[in-house]
Formats: structure tokens, sequence, C-alpha cells
């Protein structure tokens, strides 16, 4: 599914590059294109995560998550920053033929690393798509402490959703910055994700997944807080490199802690779900962002979004399971021998 995933956003990129050049631009083309590749997308993103336990040990789970997250920050910067020197030394549509050549390189090396781990699971049962979304579901609910995770991840996307959104707004309107500024944050952002990532295998965080979910809860409401009372430069700047490291750290906790304690058959129909959830946040804050941005403001819109994660922060402490949810895979099993 993952190479078939990236072969097809490679086949579909080079068709709209085809497109472009003998047809011209179309809207409808561009946003067929954007359906597609988020299409692909909702495959590869559960299916790679789900790869990873098959072909890491447990005990490097943190390390390689890690890793990854930190190697996704520094191409997506590096990345962004080609990308701009193509379009203007090469053009838009040859720039997006590059674009299709490295998904379809992209395939290649995911076929060569994935190996036999890339065939089904022997164990896995398969089934209509109905019966294995209720077999997750009926995982969850045996999981209280994933499911309270799962829970408060969504809550915060949600939320944070608002300022992730309408960050340009922010810099504009709040900030009065240029372009500029706006790069400087995402990149910061980028760059304290891929920081937090690599400090979770150091530091052991896996242990206190839970409790550190409930952390970047209340953090990033306190750091929403300050952009609304504090709208200046330089505290924008370092709000955003904070929340990029805890955001960092708690995503790659989670998903090393996910990929240790849910069983293999499962995990893959776990990280759909969870992945179905997550896309479905994503335009519920935009549209409820932008409805209460033109209804009372940016300022107001932001302040909700901070206080509602404090209050949902100082909620999921109530919640033990939650709090105690984690693992160590440096520290065997006691013993059950005499």
């Amino acid at each position: 599914m993952i190479v078939l995933s990236t072969l097809a956003r490679s086949a579909a990129m080079g068709a709209l590059v085809l497109s472009l050049d003998l047809l011209g631009f179309h809207l409808a083309l561009i946003l067929g294109a954007c359906v597609l590749f988020s299409l692909c997308a909702t495959f590869f993103a559960p299916a790679s995560q789900a790869l990873l336990p098959e072909i890491t040990a447990k005990e490097h789970l943190d390390r390689a998550n890690g890793l990854f997250e930190s190697t996704e920050s520094i191409v997506g910067i590096a990345g962004s920053a080609l990308a701009g020197g193509l379009i203007v030394t090469v053009g838009a549509i040859p720039s997006l033929g590059v674009d299709a050549a490295a998904y379809l390189v992209a395939a290649v090396l995911i076929a060569w690393i994935g190996g036999t781990a890339l065939l089904p699971s022997e164990t896995a049962r398969e089934g209509p798509l109905r019966v294995q979304v209720r077999e997750a579901f009926r995982y969850l609910r045996g999981a209280v402490g994933l499911l309270e995770l799962t829970v408060s991840t969504l809550i915060e996307n949600f939320l944070f959703g608002f300022v992730l959104t309408f960050v340009v707004v922010y810099v504009s309107d709040s900030l009065h910055g240029t372009a500029l500024v706006y790069g400087a944050l995402e990149a910061l952002l980028a760059a304290g994700w891929g920081l937090g990532g690599v400090l979770v295998s150091p530091l052991r965080l896996t242990r206190h997944a839970g409790r550190l979910a409930i952390v970047s809860t209340l953090g990033l409401g306190l750091a929403t807080v300050a952009l609304v009372f504090a709208p200046l430069v330089p505290v924008a700047l370092a709000v955003f490199l904070g929340v990029g490291v805890l955001q960092g750290m708690a995503n790659v906790a989670w998903l090393s802690t996910v990929q240790a304690v849910v069983p293999g058959p499962l995990q893959g129909r776990y990280f759909a779900l969870d992945n179905a959830l997550s896309y479905a946040a994503i335009p519920a804050a935009q549209i409820a962002g932008g409805l209460l941005i033109l209804t009372r403001g940016l300022s107001f819109t932001f302040l909700v979004a901070g206080v509602g994660l404090c209050v949902a922060g100082l909620g999921f402490l109530s919640l033990p399971d939650l709090r105690n949810i984690g693992y160590d895979a440096r520290v065997p099993p006691p013993s059950t021998s005499s």
C-alpha cells in the first residue's frame, strides 16, 4: 500500500504536469490533483506508521521515530527553499516534473527498504472495511489509556488548528510583519518539531507519553495566550520554536507507544482511524476558526483556542489511565520465576 500510494502520487503529479503543459492552467485540474494527493496521503500515513515496527526493534522505536521526524523537518525546510529556487530558475511546470520524479524514486527506495515487511501480515484478519473499523473501535474501548490519548490529541489538534490555519493572518494583522516573518515562524516550528523528536529517545520520554500529551496541551494553550497578549515578533519566534519542540516530543512519544503496545494486525487499523479523525479535525478547525475571526476577530479566536487548550489540559490531568500510559523497552519485564 505504501509503494502503491507513492507511485500513485508520482503518476498524478506527472499527469498534472502534462495537462498543464498541453492544456494550460485550469482550476479544476489543480483541485482534482489536490484531492488525489490527499487521498494518497490518507493511505500512505497509516501504512508507513504501521510498517516501522516491522523493520525496527521495539527498543529502537523512539529513536527511529525521532530520526524520521527530524529528517522530515530538515527536508521540509530545505525542500521549500529548493522549490522556490527551481521555480525561479526553470519555471513552475518543470518543477512539478521534478516532484513527480522524486515520488517515483521514493517508491523504489521504500520497496527496497521494506522488503517482505511490505507484504500483508499473515496474522491479520481480512474482512470488509466496516468489520475492520469495528475491530479498531472495539480495541480502543478496551484500551482506556490509549483511547483517552487519542481523544486528547484530537482535541488538541482541533483547538490549535485555529492558530496554525491563520498564522499568516496573525503575522499581517497582529505582528504587522512581512513574508520573511511568516517564513521564519514556519521554519522555527519545523526545526523545533525535529529537535523535540530526537530528544525523546535520550530522555526516555516514551515512559511518560500520556503525561507528555497533557503537558503539550497545556503548553500550547499558554503559548497561544502569549501570542494574544504579547503580539511581538521576538515573542512569536520564541513561541513557535517552543511549540515545535513540544509537539515533536509529544508526537514521537505517542507514535512510539502505539507501535509498541498495539498488536501488529491492529496497528494499521488504529492509525487509519486516528488519521481519519485528525483529518476531520483540520477542516472543522478551519471553518470554526474562520467564522470566529469574521464575527469576533483574530485575538478573540486565538484567546478561545488558548483558554480551551488550558482547560482541556487541566481536565486531562484527572484521567489516571491517560497519565500512566507509556512504555520503556529498555527495562525488561519483571521475572515471574521464584
